[in-house]
This record gives structure tokens, sequence and C-alpha cells, in this order.
């Protein structure tokens, strides 16, 4: 489907970032493949019930629900590194370094370099499990979601060091990687929300935060490839071998 262009007068694009790139203007879901590492959200997390609250509640909110895309729950995740995407068909904007460079070349150095390094992880203290906790839900700028960090300044710092070693072992280390945030996405926005309706969302957002367990656990890093915002599938866990 023809997506409209992103171009605008203002300051500002004409929708939030991630469209026309994950999703077009009207919702439908763009291919988008790459590479990353992640920690999916266990099923029996204690994060689900109150995500899931949110979840609802967005979806049956007769204005918000028409200005995001909620994602599947099977697909919420936490980044650990971004790792690259884009191929011909869908050009990313690649570091420097990876060029020109086939997604799934890139894909099997990674593969190989992080099954090296996996073995190591436990070695120098940076196995799983990883204890995090809310910070909160984030600005809603493009997307939703939550906020979070590590349960304790040596966790914190732990997950750090983690990301470090992830991105020394493949040589991508992104402009953002020492400032970058983790979070737990949930939706993106398809238009900007403001006004009254973000006091709406904010009224949702403080609604179930006040409601949610703040400290959680995520397991063992994975290292997935995916084709859109919707599955990321797993091709090994980091220190852990194959599946």
């Amino acid at each position: 489907m023809a997506t409209k262009s992103t171009k605008s007068t203002r300051q500002r694009p004409l929708y939030p970032r991630g469209i026309p790139s994950k999703f077009s203007s009207d919702g439908t879901l763009q291919r988008f493949p790459g590479n990353t590492i992640i920690c999916h959200l266990p099923a029996n997390s204690p994060l689900q019930p109150s995500l899931n609250s949110v979840y609802k509640s967005l979806s049956s909110h007769p204005i918000l629900s028409k200005l995001i895309h909620l994602l599947p729950k099977d697909s919420w995740h936490m980044t650990v590194h971004g790792g690259i995407h884009g191929d011909k068909v869908t050009p990313g904007k690649r570091p420097p370094g990876f060029e020109g460079r086939l997604l799934e070349e890139v894909t099997e150095d990674f593969a190989q370099k992080l099954r090296q390094l996996g073995t190591e992880l436990e070695k120098e203290g940076l196995a799983p499990p990883y204890k995090m906790r809310i910070r909160g839900f984030n600005g809603a700028k493009f997307f939703i979601g939550l906020e979070v960090e590590g349960a304790t300044a040596e966790e914190e710092k732990r997950m750090r060091l983690l990301r470090d070693r992830l991105a020394d072992a493949l040589g991508l280390r992104q402009p953002n990687h020492d400032t970058y945030g983790f979070h737990i996405t949930i939706a993106y926005l398809m238009r900007y929300i403001e006004g009254k309706n973000r006091k709406m969302l904010n009224a949702v957002f403080e609604k179930h935060l006040s409601e949610a367990q703040l400290e959680f656990e995520l397991g063992a890093a994975e290292f997935c490839t995916y084709e859109n915002m919707y599955s990321f599938v797993r091709l090994f866990y980091l220190g852990q071998g194959q599946d």
C-alpha cells in the first residue's frame, strides 16, 4: 500500500517517527527487517497484569485507540542492543562499516561473534537473570511503553557493561550507545497525541502505573531476526547454545 510522504513544512515531520518505515500512515504493518538482541517479557512476569490492563484500556478507548497501533503481546520485549536493520528492498540507515552488506551476511557474522561472547558472559558477571524496575511510562513522542532500568545502581551498571560488551563484540556502537534508555514498547503512535488527547493518555498512565509491580526479572538475552514489528524470531540465547 502506498504511503504518504512524511515531509512537512512545519518544524516536525507530518507523522510520528516509525511512519512510514514501520507502519503506513493508515496503520498498515510494513516490512522492516533486521536483527537485534532482546529479552522477551516472560508470560508469567509480574509486569504482565498491569501491561495487559494498559493494553485493554487503550484498545477500547474511543479516541486513543484510533491514534495508535498496538503491538502483539507476545512481541513485548526489552532491547539490549539494537543490531542493524534494512536490506536492498527496505534500505535502512546503516552505521559506518556496514553499508552495502547484505542483512543475511551481517546476521551470520553477528551470530558467530555472539556465540563466542556468550560463553564469556557468566565469567564476567554479565549472565542472567537481569533484575529490572519501572521508571515510569515514556513520554509517548512516537511510541507508548515503559521506561525501565536496573533494579539497583549495581544492576544498572551491569546492564550497561553488557551493552558495552555486545557493542565491542559486534563492532557496532551507535551514537546513542551511552544515553540509550531501556524500555518496553506496547504501541506506536500513528498520530501525535496532544492537548485533550494527551491528558486522556496521561490519565491511563497514572491509573495503571499505580497498580504496577515495579520490579521484575528478565531472562537470557536472545539474538533475534525480524521482518516487522510484530514478531522477533529467536536464533539462540546468548550463552546457552542453540535454542
